[in-house]
Order: structure tokens, then sequence, then C-alpha cells
């Protein structure tokens, strides 16, 4: 997949669990898109969550006693670790060697919108830079996002398409050819 087309889906489903009314204001530009590209993950999406509804739904499953939290560090460490502290320090570490910069008064590093912001946001590293950013992945999303897609798919929230769509992109950019 192209790269800046990984940047747009990357931001995309970062949106969606975080702000999902910004990306419903563009829906008819993104099914399009997920048409082009043949991405059945988030027409799915679409006809299962009700525009009216997902905020709240949104609410339910990853805020405030969420069913299924998306913060790295619950499933890669338990809820309940001090080693927590070191894991945030360790995800700042590698967001500030690519020069992607975040509020951490607004949010958590382990947050999963944060770290797609980060890959959309670096999606064009090459070199070392590249093989930092694939190194984050493998640290720090890949040990636990089987854990949280399976906490969704379980669920069956219209999310499970999105968090498809998620392993789909991830197995494309870091997995293939291994």
């Amino acid at each position: 997949m192209r790269v800046n087309v990984l940047r747009v889906l990357y931001v995309i489903s970062a949106r969606l669990f975080d702000n999902p009314k910004e990306v419903y204001s563009k829906r008819e530009e993104v099914l399009k898109l997920a048409e082009a590209l043949g991405l059945s993950e988030l027409r799915d999406f679409f006809q299962e969550a009700d525009d009216g509804s997902i905020e709240a739904h949104r609410v339910e499953m990853f805020e405030l006693a969420p069913r299924c939290p998306p913060y790295g560090g619950y499933y890669a460490l338990g809820e309940d670790s001090r080693e927590r502290g070191l894991y945030m320090h360790q995800i700042l570490t590698y967001y500030k060697a690519l020069g992607f910069t975040m509020d951490v008064r607004r949010e958590l590093p382990d947050y999963l919108p944060v770290m797609l912001e980060f890959l959309a946001a670096t999606s064009e590293a090459e070199g070392a830079s590249a093989q930092v950013r694939r190194d984050f992945y493998r640290r720090f999303i890949k040990p636990w996002f089987p854990k949280f897609k399976k906490c969704v798919e379980e669920s069956k929230s219209p999310y499970r398409h999105i968090v498809n769509l998620l392993q789909r992109l991830f197995d494309e950019e870091f997995e293939a050819g291994e």
C-alpha cells in the first residue's frame, strides 16, 4: 500500500476511535476511498455504526469503565502495573526520536489513537528511522493488539471492522516478507 494511503487510513482509524463525528462528516469521501482500495472493513463499519449513537457506543466501549480499553499498557502490563510509567517513558522516547509530539496532559502515550497518529506522521520514514518505526510497532503494538482485537470482536461492536482493518494494515506494512 502506498505511503500516503497508509497515512490516511491510520488517521481515519485513529479518529474513529477518538472522535468518530469528525470522520462521519467526511463519510462519503471515506467510503469512496474504501471502495477504490477494496477495503470492505470501512464500508461494513459505516453500515453497522449509526451516526446518531456511535459516540455513546465509543464511550461505552473505550472510555469510562471501558469494555475494551484502547491502551497498550493495559494489555501489555496488566491493569494495575507499577511498570506502566516506564512503559510510557519508553513510548515517548520513540515518539521523540522521530519528531512526533503529543500533549501528555491530554492523553496517554499508549492510547491507540495516539499510536496510530504516530504511525501516520512517520509513514514516510526511511533508513534508520523506518527501522525505529518498525521496532516501535514490534515492541509497543504487536504484543498487545491481538488481545484488544479479540475483546472488540467478542463484543460484536462495529469497531471490530476497524480493528480488522488495522490488523490488515499492520500485516501489510510490518509483517509482509517475514
